[in-house]
C-alpha cells in the first residue's frame, strides 16, 4: 500500500526547529555564536520573536531551516549554523556530538564563575533558561526508540533541505551518501520496497510538537477574536491533516493528543468571520462535543456562552437571551458564583445598547435592570477586580442612559479598581471615561484619556477604536480635514478586512456631514443609500447614521419624511432622546414653526442641564437663542448671551463659537459691535468649511453694513458673497468643486 506523500510527525516537544535551537546554545556555549545573537537566540526559545518571514505570525511552528536563517538576519551566525547543520550525517552524529556533549556542559545548583580562556566551553546551570531547555530536549531524545530517532532524522534531514543551496553558494560541502559503505545495500533494498509499493519517496514528514502546536491554535483564536486575522495556510493544513481519517500519522515519545476541540473552535471563529451562520453552528457543536465528553460543567457554560454569542452576532437577540438564560439557570443550579458573575457580565456587555431587551427576559422575574446590576457588582468583588470594575463601568452605563446624576461617582470607583488592576482593564475604564468626559461637555479630559488608553493598548482594534474616538474629537474641535484625513490614512495601515470596514464605515459618515457643510446635498444622499444597503450590528452606529438621515432630509427641505425617519429611532437612553429631541426642534426651526419648539426646547435644556451633559445643553441653548432672535425677542437673547458664551468657548469648539458669534450679532444688530461679532462667524466658518453658514454670516453682514451705514463693508462683503454662492451653486448642482 503506498503511503500518503505527507506524512504527520506528532511529538512531545522535540522537532527539528528545537534541535536547530540546541545547536545554536552549543555554539553559544563552545564561544563560537556572535554575542548580538544572543538576545533573539533567548527569544526563540522563550518563544518572543516576532518572525521575519512572510504571513508569520509570533508562537507560528517553523518548518525550515531557510525560515530560521530569515529570523537571524546575520551572514556570519548563518553559515556557522549551516555549516554545524549540514555536516549531521546521521542519528549517531546528532547523538554524539551535540546531545551528549551538551549533556556534559549542564550542571545542577548555580554556576557563578565561568572560565575567562575564550577556548573554554562555557557551563550553564539547569535552572537557567538555556540549560532547563537543554536538559528538556536532550532528555527527550534520550528517551527515544530507534525507529522514533531515525522518524526524527528524517524530518531533520528534510527541515535543513531548505537550505541545501544557499550553503553549496556560500562554498559549503555536503558528504554524498555513496560514500557510506552501506549505500549499495541500502539502496538496492528501497528498490525493491518501492516496486512492491510499501514506500514512496515523494513522501514528506511535517513534525508537529504538542506545546507548539497548542500554543499556535491559542495564538490564532486569540487573533481571529481580537484582531479578525485569517488563519495561515500552513496551520489549516495541518489541522485538516489531523482530521482526516485517511492521514499518514506518526507518533514518538509515546504521544497520544488530538487538537480536534481547538481546530472546531477555530473553525467556528473563522465562519463567524466570513458570515457562514450554518458553518459557525455547526464547527461550535462539534467544538463541544469533544469538550464535554471531558464532563466537566465549566465546558457547557462556555458552551452556552459562545452559542449565545453565535446567535447575538447574527442578530438573533431572542435566541441569544435563550442561551443565556439556560447559562445562568446551570449556574444556579451549581451554585457557581463565579460563573454565574461573568454570565452576568457578558449579559450587561450584550445589552447596554439594546435596554429594551430587559422587558423580554425572565431569568430574573420582576427584577429590573438595577437589580441585577446590584446583585453583580456584589458577586464580582468577591470574584475578580477586572469584573468588579466592569461592573462599575456597566453602573455608569446605566446611569447615564436613565439620565441620573450619580454616574461619576460610579466612574470613579471603575477607574480606582481598575487602576490597581491589570492593564486591559484600566484600559476598558479609561475608554469610558473618555466618552464620560465628552458628554459632560469637556474635550480636554476626553482627550487626554483617550492617549492615555491610546498608549497604554496593544490591541489593534482598541487602538482603531480609540483613533476613531480621537480623530472624531478634533472634528467637534472644528478641525474637520485633519480629522477625516486621519481617519482615512488610518484605514491605509488596517489590513484586516472587518476592521476596514468598520473605519470605512465611520468614514463615509463623517464624510457626510463634510459634504453637508458644503452643500452636496445629492452626494450625502448616495453615501447615506450606500450604508444603508450595508448591516450594521452596533445599534449606537445605526442610530447615529439615521440622524445624519434626518440631518439631509431637513437640509433638502423634506421636512415631513425628516420627522418621519426620526420616529424610527427608538431608545431608552436619556442622551440619545435629548439628541433626537433638539434634531425635531431644529426641523421645526427651518420650516419656520418657531413657535412650536419652546416648550420642548426648554424641557431638553432642563433635562441635560440636570444629567450634566454640557456638550449637547449647549447645543439646546444655542437653538433656543436662535428662536429669540428670530422672534424678535432681542432682549430675552441679550440675556441668555451673556449665560451661553462662556459654555460655548469652554467646549473649544469652532463651529459652536461660530455660530455663537453669528446669534450674539443677531442680537446687537441695532448696534455697532455686531459687525464685529458676524466677522467673527464669517472667519470661523471659513475655517471650519462650513459654506453654508458662511453664505447666512456674510448676508448677514451685508445687511447690518447697511443698517449702520457702512457701504464698503457692503460692497466687499457683496464681492464675498458672490465667489461663495458661486462656489455653492457648483457644490449643489454637480456635488463637487
Amino acid at each position: 500500500m503506498v503511503k500518503n506523500e505527507i506524512k504527520l510527525l506528532l511529538t512531545e516537544d522535540l522537532s527539528p526547529y528545537k534541535l536547530s535551537l540546541l545547536i545554536l546554545i552549543q555554539l553559544y556555549l563552545n564561544n563560537k555564536l556572535p554575542v548580538p545573537q544572543l538576545i533573539l537566540l533567548t527569544q526563540l526559545i522563550e518563544k518572543k520573536q516576532v518572525l521575519a518571514i512572510p504571513g508569520a505570525s509570533p508562537g507560528v511552528i517553523i518548518h525550515s531551516l531557510k525560515d530560521l536563517c530569515d529570523i537571524i538576519k546575520d551572514e556570519k551566525t548563518e553559515r556557522i549554523l549551516l555549516d554545524v547543520v549540514w555536516n549531521v550525517r546521521s542519528v549517531e552524529d546528532l547523538e554524539n556530538d551535540h546531545i551528549n556533549q551538551l549533556m556534559k556542559c549542564v550542571k545542577s545548583g548555580i554556576i557563578t564563575v565561568n572560565s575567562s580562556s575564550p577556548e573554554a566551553t562555557k557551563i550553564v546551570s539547569s535552572k537557567s533558561l538555556f540549560g532547563s531547555f537543554v536538559l528538556k530536549i536532550c532528555t527527550a531524545f534520550a528517551t527515544l526508540k530507534f525507529d522514533e530517532s531515525q522518524l526524527l532524522f528524517q524530518a531533520f534531514s528534510e527541515f535543513r533541505e531548505s537550505t541545501r543551496q544557499i550553503y553549496i553558494n556560500q562554498g559549503g560541502i555536503i558528504s554524498d551518501s555513496i560514500s557510506d559503505p552501506d549505500f549499495e545495500l541500502f539502496n538496492h533494498l528501497n528498490n525493491n520496497l518501492k516496486e512492491i509499493g510499501v514506500i514512496n519517496t515523494t513522501s514528506k514528514i511535517i513534525p508537529v510538537p504538542r506545546y507548539d502546536l497548542q500554543q499556535l491554535l491559542d495564538n490564532q483564536i486569540t487573533l481571529l477574536e481580537s484582531y479578525g486575522t485569517p488563519t495561515p495556510q500552513y496551520l489549516k493544513d495541518i489541522m485538516l491533516l489531523m482530521t482526516s481519517p485517511n492521514s499518514n500519522v506518526g507518533r514518538i515519545q509515546n504521544i497520544n493528543f488530538n487538537n480536534l476541540p481547538s481546530y472546531h473552535y477555530l473553525r467556528y471563529l473563522e465562519c463567524l468571520q466570513e458570515s457562514d451562520y450554518n458553518g459557525a453552528f455547526d464547527a461550535l457543536h462539534q467544538y463541544f462535543d469533544y469538550m464535554v465528553s471531558n464532563n466537566s460543567k465549566y465546558f457547557y457554560h462556555f458552551a452556552l456562552i459562545s452559542r449565545a454569542a453565535l446567535h447575538q452576532y447574527f442578530g438573533e437577540d431572542d435566541k441569544a437571551m435563550d442561551a443565556i438564560e439556560e447559562a445562568i439557570s446551570v449556574a444556579r443550579e451549581n451554585k457557581d458564583n463565579s460563573t454565574l458573575t461573568y454570565i452576568l457580565s457578558w449579559l450587561f456587555n450584550f445589552m447596554k445598547n439594546k435596554p429594551e431587551l430587559w422587558n423580554r427576559q425572565t431569568f430574573y422575574n420582576n427584577n429590573n435592570e438595577t437589580q441585577v446590576l446590584d446583585f453583580l457588582i456584589k458577586k464580582s468583588k468577591q470574584v475578580s477586580p477586572s469584573l468588579y470594575s466592569m461592573s462599575y463601568n456597566f453602573e455608569t452605563l446605566q446611569i447615564m442612559h436613565n439620565g441620573g446624576k450619580s454616574y461619576m461617582n460610579s466612574l470613579i470607583k471603575s477607574m480606582f479598581i481598575a487602576i490597581n488592576d491589570a492593564r486591559p482593564t484600566f484600559i476598558k475604564s479609561a475608554e469610558l471615561a473618555a466618552t464620560v468626559w465628552s458628554r459632560i461637555g469637556e474635550p480636554a479630559l476626553s482627550e487626554v484619556y483617550s492617549m492615555i488608553a491610546m498608549e497604554l493598548t496593544d490591541k489593534a482594534t482598541d487602538k482603531v477604536s480609540l483613533s476613531i474616538r480621537m480623530s472624531f474629537l478634533k472634528f467637534l474641535s472644528g478641525d474637520v480635514d485633519l480629522a477625516y484625513n486621519k481617519l482615512e490614512n488610518l484605514k491605509k495601515e488596517v489590513t484586516d478586512h472587518s476592521m476596514y470596514n468598520s473605519i470605512h464605515k465611520r468614514c463615509l459618515m463623517m464624510s457626510i456631514r463634510l459634504n453637508l457643510q458644503k452643500g452636496r446635498y445629492n452626494i450625502c444622499k448616495n453615501i447615506i443609500n450606500v450604508l444603508l444597503d450595508n448591516a450594521f450590528k452596533d445599534t449606537e452606529l445605526r442610530n447615529e447614521l439615521l440622524m445624519l438621515q434626518v440631518e439631509v432630509e431637513t437640509c433638502l427641505e423634506n421636512y415631513s419624511h425628516a420627522l418621519c425617519l426620526l420616529s424610527k429611532i427608538q431608545s431608552n437612553d436619556v442622551y440619545l432622546a435629548i439628541r433626537v429631541a433638539l434634531l425635531k426642534c431644529n426641523i421645526f426651526i427651518r420650516s419656520g414653526n418657531h413657535y412650536r419648539v419652546f416648550s420642548l426646547l426648554t424641557q431638553q435644556i432642563q433635562l441635560s442641564k440636570r444629567c450634566g451633559f454640557g456638550y449637547i445643553y449647549t447645543e439646546a441653548v444655542l437653538l433656543f437663542w436662535e428662536v429669540l432672535n428670530s422672534v424678535g425677542a432681542l432682549s430675552d437673547a441679550l440675556k441668555l448671551s451673556e449665560e451661553v458664551m462662556p459654555h460655548v468657548q469652554r467646549l473649544n469648539n469652532r463651529e459652536l463659537i461660530s455660530r455663537a458669534y453669528y446669534e450674539l450679532a443677531r442680537s446687537y444688530k441695532d448696534q455697532s459691535t455686531a459687525l464685529s461679532y458676524t466677522q467673527l462667524a464669517i472667519s470661523g466658518f471659513e475655517k471650519c468649511s462650513n459654506f453654508i453658514l458662511l453664505e447666512k454670516s456674510l448676508k448677514l453682514q451685508i445687511n447690518l453694513a447697511v443698517i449702520h451705514n457702512e457701504p464698503e463693508i457692503a460692497q466687499k462683503t457683496n464681492n464675498v458673497l458672490a465667489i461663495v454662492q458661486q462656489k455653492l451653486q457648483k457644490e449643489t448642482r454637480k456635488g463637487y468643486i
